[in-house]
Formats: C-alpha cells, structure tokens, sequence
C-alpha cells in the first residue's frame, strides 16, 4: 500500500536580503520561501524551499520581473501537490521521478518557453523534504543515517568531526567584510566571479571586461587571503572555489583567466573552479590546471556521467536545491567514478542549512582539505537570520562556528533525528 498522502498545502514568504546579492551577471534583492505541507493518514510533515530562480534558470529570470518568475516557480510547487494529493508513495526519490515528466510540461506552459531541469528541482526541494520527512515518522527512522539508501552508503560512509565553513563572497561584499571573514577563521572561499560590466551580453568587448574585473578581484582577494595560514588545508593556506556560473564564453578565456592567477600566485589556491560555461557548451575541461566541477549542469545520474567524461573531476551536490533525492544518487555515481563532490549552497534558510550539514558531515573531503566542508552563507545574507533560526525543529540545536569550523561530535550525528520534527514553519497553515 505505501504511504498514503491524504492532504496537501502550500504558503509562501517573501525573505528580503540584506544587500543586493549578484551572480551570473544579475542580482537578487530577496528569496520567496515556499512552504509544503503533506498529510499522510498518521502524520503531518511541513519542510520549506528557497527559490532561486536565477541560479536554477536564469532565462526565465532574465525573461521576467523577479517576482514574476518567483511566482512561477511557486506554481510549479503547487501543480506537484495537487498531483500529490490522495496518492500512495514507497520512497521519495520514485516521487520525484514520477513527478518531473508532468511538471516539465506544466513549468513550460507557465513560463512560456523551455526549462532547466533545475528549475523544476529546485521547486520541489520542499515537497522532497516533507517526503522524507513523512517516510521517517512512518518507518520509525531515527537518524539521517537511516534515510540514506543503501546504493549510497558507501558515497557517504565518513564521519567527519568538523566541517569547514564556505562563505560566499559575492561581486559586492567589500574588503572589510572579506578581511573579517579571514579573522574568522576561514579556510576555504567561495568567491563569484563572471560579473556583467556592461549588462549581461557575450559581445566580445563585454566579456574582455567581465574577465579585466574578475582577475583584479581575485588579485584583490589574495592580496588579502595569503596573509592567513589555517589548519584545515594540506598546504597551510587559505583556499579559493571560483564559481563563474556559466558566465566564460571559451576555453582561452577561462585559461587566460588561470594564467593570471598563475602569475600572481593564487593558481594553485583554488581548490575549484565551478560551472565555467554554459550547460549547452560541451567543451573538453580536462587539461586546464585546477579542478573543475559542475552544478546548474549536473542535476541527474545523466548529467554527472556526462561532466566528468569532459573532464569535470567534481560536482557540487545541492541537497537543498536539487533534492535530497536526486543528491543521494548523483553522490552515489560520483564515488562510482571517483570524483569528488561538496555540498553547496542556494542562500537558504537555517532548516534546509542543516538537511545540508548533515548530508555534507558524511562525504569525503576535497582534495586539499584536511577536514570536510560545507557552503553556508545565509547569515551573511538574510535580512532576518536570527528569526528565521527560530523555524527550526523542536529540540534542534545548530553546531556553533568556531574558528571557521562547525565542530561535529556524536550529538550532532544523533540529532539528524530533529529534522523530522515539528518546526516553527507550521505556523503558516494555522487557522
């Protein structure tokens, strides 16, 4: 029989942020945060979703006002409960394969063009989360190690005993604020690179502009980060994970950009450089001299064995933007082929920033790193950070950053049963 889903729900909040936060050449000023509610005939499951609709399709964004493509995507949620509603499941990850034929069609009549298979992941994070939730009160599951499906045990067998924390330095974050990050402790950036100068073109005088801005500000940026040692990295020095979010243009472009940083001596910082073309640009990326990793482009078992035939020798894992469920399969391939993953981040809320603690604490760490690590930059970004910590599941007490690490010990591994809590996130549906 399964798990029968007797009802479904849905609210939305619109989460202003701080500052304007930029990448693929365009910025957000806020992220709406859906939030699914499935009832099964026994319990009641509430998980929330951050949409991005520039990172998971940034066509539809650049298309439409934000809160126009916002509203899409919030459509796309809604169109999979209502085909939710009085069906039985087995397992969340056969859900989200049912659900993704339907809802391509659905997202294209919305938006009124093609879309991105991470479009429609992304709007399902929270439904996926729920379902999960749903199957652990229904199984009596009491950790996030018994979720995980056996194909995928061994692509997270580690248990780390700290994770390094990822800040996001985007094209505004100023010197100060990079310099504070380093006091802090922090041994790996994440750093944007990609910025549109002149608007977001790829005419060549354009992109000669985009790639003068990104290496004065790598320059910038390790003027600053090699004055630091930390203890988390092989080499003793801060390190570098350049995210151009598709922005590159050709291979010469990205090499002149590495040749660069060669000279200026940050080459052999960056631990990887992320997603430098399009997904559509099938370019061989396997004899430049750093590690490159995909994300927008790697969304299915598909994807990933695809990227690293080109080269790709990593990807980022985004439990909380591409689902728990597909996560645990692209892991699982990825260990196949011996690759290595993270867990990035989408600039989410303190919930779904502990789904991704807890799925990070178990993968291998990169190579370069002594310790595992984890992209987190919500704080850095949210408007209302402190309250929205309040959201989360009872009894659920978040590891506290020290020194540039979340400090892991057997209560954090215990507490992946708090997940599966009731969390503040219900107060939407009160009556």
């Amino acid at each position: 029989m399964g798990i029968r889903i007797r009802r479904c729900d849905l609210e939305f909040v619109r989460e202003p942020l701080r500052a304007p936060f930029g990448f693929k050449g365009r910025s957000l000023t806020e992220l709406w945060q859906t939030v699914a509610k499935l009832e099964s005939e026994t319990h009641t499951a509430v998980a929330p979703c951050v949409e991005s609709v520039l990172w998971s399709d940034a066509r539809v964004f650049g298309e439409n006002p934000p809160a126009v493509s916002s509203a899409m995507m919030l459509l796309v949620t809604n169109r999979a409960l209502r085909m939710l509603e009085g069906t039985s499941f087995e397992n969340p990850p056969e859900v989200i394969d049912g659900l993704l034929p339907e809802l391509k069609r659905y997202a294209e009549q919305v938006c009124g063009r093609p879309v991105a298979t991470t479009f429609l992941l992304n709007a399902l994070v929270g439904v996926d989360c729920a379902l999960w939730t749903l199957y652990a009160l229904e199984h009596g599951v009491t950790s996030f190690d018994g979720l995980i499906p056996a194909s995928a045990k061994k692509a997270l067998s580690c248990r780390h005993e700290s994770l390094a924390q990822i800040p996001l330095v985007s094209y505004a974050v100023p010197e100060p604020e990079i310099r504070s990050l380093l006091d802090s402790g922090i041994s790996l950036l994440k750093i944007k690179i990609g910025k549109a100068v002149a608007g977001v073109s790829t005419r060549e005088e354009d992109m000669r502009e985009m790639l003068a801005w990104d290496i004065a500000r790598l320059k910038q940026i390790h003027e600053l980060a090699s004055r630091y040692e930390t203890p988390y990295t092989r080499s003793g020095h801060v390190l570098y994970y350049l995210d151009a979010n598709g922005r590159y243009d050709s291979l010469s472009r990205v090499e002149a950009l590495l040749d660069a940083a060669d000279r200026m001596g940050a080459l052999d910082r960056i631990a990887l450089l992320e997603e430098p073309f399009d997904p559509e640009n099938k370019v061989f990326v396997g004899d430049l001299p750093v590690c490159v990793n995909a994300d927008e482009s790697a969304h299915a078992l598909e994807d990933v064995r695809e990227r690293l035939a080109l080269g790709y020798r990593a990807v980022a894992l985004k439990p909380i933007a591409k689902t728990v469920s597909v996560s645990f399969r692209m892991a699982e391939a990825i260990c196949e082929a011996g690759g290595q993953c993270l867990c990035a981040d989408l600039t989410v809320n303190p919930y779904l920033a502990e789904w991704n603690k807890q799925f990070a604490a178990r993968l291998p760490a990169l190579a370069g790193m002594k310790v595992g690590c984890v992209e987190i930059n919500g704080d850095q970004n949210y408007t209302h950070w402190a309250e929205l910590q309040k959201l989360l599941p009872d009894g659920l007490e978040p590891a506290p950053l020290q020194n540039g690490v979340f400090p892991l010990d057997e209560s954090f591994y215990r507490q992946g049963e708090k997940l599966f809590a009731p969390n503040g996130y219900a107060r939407y549906f009160a009556k």
